[in-house]
């Protein structure tokens, strides 16, 4: 548990105390997470759920962050009563960035610096231990938490839109699926390391050194030949699958197609498009499109596509996905200053005779 104090700009005489989030708090922290302002990311929405399993998993905190199992989640206490939270997770099995999700703070203690102090002390307590970069998703519509944002060392990275699939979407009349005779197939385990190639690839270089990937981050689940008849309960049970392309000459994968089942009825698909192949896009559009159809998945299906993709953008207008929400991909460098080594200087310069030629006797 940490004590800090309030910003000087609050005359309050209270302390307020940051701690890590129990289960005792949950109905607390539901109430605080009504107020969040404007569009919330995806990836936070789903993330909700998980941060009330953190409760009972307090024991975590104890731990280095490398090792913790579920979201962090840290809260600002007054007087025993929530005032605000911030929630992170790993972004990848690197571990050396990590995910801001949530960020609250109610609204009759907000302009007392309690954001400030939340992010403050993540930052410490986080980079303490070797995570150098802090990401978050915030919707353009949010400007008081752009301005806090930027005033505590962040930048825009990237610029995304977020989509969803009509729910009555189908086919085009008069066209049959071509899933069976498509070059694009089922990933295998053995895809794996081509797979963070491509993803690393499909990076912008600033990125790519921010995610701080590994082949790990990528993991294939083994599926039988019969996949496609199976029950979407048991996709479900894989949490995550890819399919992908792959140019058989070069041996490398030209796209890849990622579907990650948060639930029943809640799923996320991710184009991974390599640069060089930038003509596949509207293939793999059309081959997730027909895949959804031909494996009867219903419910929420939601996308994302960003600003250094615009051919997924004008695929995701063409096919007639409506637009969720604007929002800007904001990092955060979080480095340990290292004093640089001086050179050594003398006072006075210290001068040398000169060496006399050495004699030579001869016998």
């Amino acid at each position: 548990m940490c004590c800090l104090p309030l910003s000087s700009v609050d005359q309050d005489s209270f302390m307020i105390k940051i701690e890590p989030f129990l289960a005792v708090d949950s109905t607390q922290m539901r109430a605080l997470l009504r107020h969040q302002d404007g569009p919330v990311a995806y990836e936070s929405f789903c993330a909700e759920e998980k941060l009330f399993n953190s409760g009972w998993l307090f024991w975590q905190h104890w731990l280095p962050c490398r090792y913790q199992l579920a979201p962090s989640v840290y809260v600002a206490k007054e007087d025993g009563i929530i005032v605000g939270l911030i929630s992170l997770a790993a972004n990848g099995k690197g571990g050396s960035c990590w995910r801001i999700d949530h960020l609250v703070v109610h609204p009759q203690h907000r302009g007392r610096g309690i954001a400030q102090k939340l992010l403050q002390y993540v930052f410490a307590l986080f980079g303490s231990q070797g995570v150098s970069h802090f990401i978050t998703e915030i919707s353009c519509q949010n400007s008081p938490a752009m301005s806090l944002l930027a005033a505590c060392g962040f930048r825009r990275a990237a610029r995304l839109v977020h989509y969803q699939m009509p729910s009555d979407w189908q086919l085009p009349a008069g066209e049959i699926e071509q899933t069976a005779g498509s070059s694009f197939r089922w990933a295998k385990p053995e895809d794996q390391q081509s797979l963070f190639q491509l993803a690393q690839d499909a990076l912008p270089s600033d990125l790519r050194f921010v995610y701080a990937r590994k082949p790990e981050d990528f993991f294939i689940s083994e599926v039988s030949p019969d996949v496609w008849q199976w029950n979407i309960n048991r996709l479900i049970k894989l949490k995550s699958w890819y399919w992908v392309k792959q140019d058989e000459q070069r041996q490398v994968l030209q796209a890849a197609i990622k579907v990650t089942a948060h639930g029943q009825g809640d799923f996320h698909i991710e184009f991974i498009i390599h640069p060089g192949w930038q003509d596949t896009s509207t293939e793999a559009f059309r081959y997730a499109m027909e895949a959804i159809v031909r494996l009867h998945i219903k419910g929420i299906v939601v996308a994302k596509a960003y600003d250094y993709e615009p051919s997924l953008t004008d695929l995701f207008n063409k096919g007639g996905w409506q637009r969720t929400g604007e929002f800007l991909l904001l990092v955060k460098e979080h480095w340990l200053k290292i004093k640089n080594s001086r050179p050594l200087k003398f006072a006075n310069t210290v001068t040398l005779p000169t060496i006399a030629k050495p004699a030579i006797n001869l016998p």
